[in-house]
């Protein structure tokens, strides 16, 4: 709707996009919000976590940002090359629409890593009903407080230019997120001021990451958190 009828994915899969549109990722590492990891003490810290949502959403906003000062620079690149405007045309048009799509929706990721680790360390069992609890929790926090964030990043920076009440209200993903969990104040500001965002939350592969963070499921890793979560 509005140029944002999904046509396909990225290449991983994992966010349905609309022509031209861009998949920014961002994750936090879930690891260490586990409070005394492997001890009978450990438990997960829902407030850190809400936090940290907050401020990857913001985070991933100035992405936003940074990526449309990348494309508008492409696109003056283009216009200052020698070639005749015949043969740029097609490239010139494809970076303009990529750069409308981008400020019309401002589409974000917000997602994680580290659950398998962060898991082991409260000495739950991957893939058993309590870890899929757990793992439910998580994300429905997540979404949240990105969500609240983001509107939040719309009073002092503006809306998505699409934003409309009227559109989303159907919508059962926002009605869960936001009409189930915003208290009164909350949900005026939602109505008054829209969201910075037209999506917020993505969970993504996030192998290369994971190395990064050190919470990676290599064979190595594995066995000696499946060990330590043995004691």
């Amino acid at each position: 709707h509005l140029g944002f009828t999904t046509k396909g994915t990225n290449p991983c899969g994992e966010v349905p996009l609309s022509p031209y549109d861009s998949c920014r990722l961002g994750s936090i590492n879930l690891y260490p919000l586990v409070d005394d990891p492997f001890t009978p003490d450990a438990r997960f810290n829902f407030q850190k976590l809400a936090k940290h949502a907050r401020i990857a959403q913001r985070f991933m906003d100035d992405i936003v940002e940074l990526e449309e000062e990348k494309v508008i620079n492409i696109i003056a690149k283009i216009n200052s090359d020698p070639e005749d405007t015949e043969i740029k045309r097609n490239e010139l048009k494809t970076w303009e629409r990529v750069l409308e799509v981008l400020r019309k929706g401002r589409r974000t990721g917000v997602g994680e890593l580290g659950l398998g680790d962060a898991l082991a360390a409260l000495g739950i069992r991957f893939g058993t009903p309590e870890a899929t609890k757990l793992a439910e929790e998580i994300q429905k926090c997540i979404a949240i407080h990105s969500y609240k964030e983001s509107i939040n990043l719309a009073k002092e920076r503006g809306a998505f230019p699409i934003w409309n009440p009227d559109l989303e209200s159907p919508n059962p993903f926002i009605r869960r997120v936001i009409v189930d969990n915003f208290d009164n104040k909350e949900y005026k500001e939602y109505v008054d001021s829209g969201r910075r965002n037209i999506a917020n939350i993505s969970i993504a592969p996030t192998g290369s990451l994971a190395i990064l963070a050190q919470t990676t499921r290599s064979e190595e890793h594995t066995s000696e958190l499946q060990s330590r979560q043995s004691i």
